[in-house]
């Protein structure tokens, strides 16, 4: 039996059905896939880092935003909605599309069994490829573990890992310290 045929989606085609639809999609190279809903934890742990990304950047002149930001990587060729992210200065959207954003400064990505393998992948590698993009940062719902790709000066990404609630994530491009054990509050509780 052949595979059915999948037509490519141009991504203004996208963005038009987007606009219609009452469930958001990811984007990414013409196919589009629908984005279910998350698990307490996964929802818990977003929110907490909003929180305490708000709280520390007040009047730094950036704003954190959550999953209903979409955003545009550098390449043109995906359109994601993060669970975090931070925007630094005003803002640069798509010339055609006013909702879409295209300079995040910080995205975040809560891992989730049916995501995990694309949100260390291909959306890694789009999202790196964002010239304003600083940080990006992955996060465990099933254990407080976080690892934090940082952009460095000469354009190469390092990898560096906080793991256990006494420790302390440290956001170095935004200039912001998280403990642990304040990201995971309320997320394991039952």
């Amino acid at each position: 039996m052949a595979a059915p045929n999948i037509p490519w989606v141009s991504p203004e085609e996208f963005l038009d059905m987007e606009e219609r639809s009452e469930t958001k999609h990811h984007y990414y190279r013409g196919l589009i896939t629908a984005m279910a809903g998350g698990s307490p934890e996964h929802s818990a742990l977003a929110m907490n880092l909003g929180a305490e990304l708000r709280a520390a950047l007040r009047k730094t002149g950036c704003r954190v935003f959550n999953s209903d930001l979409m955003i545009q990587t550098g390449s043109g060729e995906m359109l994601a909605y993060p669970d975090v992210s931070v925007v630094c200065g005003p803002f640069k959207r798509m010339p055609t599309r006013r909702n879409v954003v295209t300079n995040p400064f910080f995205v975040a990505e809560v891992l989730s069994p049916s995501t995990e393998a694309n949100d260390r992948g291909e959306k890694s590698r789009e999202y790196r490829l964002t010239p304003t993009l600083r940080q990006y940062a992955l996060l465990s719902q099933e254990t407080p573990l976080i690892e934090v790709h940082t952009r460095h000066d000469d354009g190469t990404w390092r990898i560096t890992e906080f793991e256990g609630l006494d420790a302390t994530l440290d956001l170095t491009a935004l200039n912001c310290r998280i403990p642990l054990a304040d990201l995971y509050d309320g997320v394991f509780d039952e």
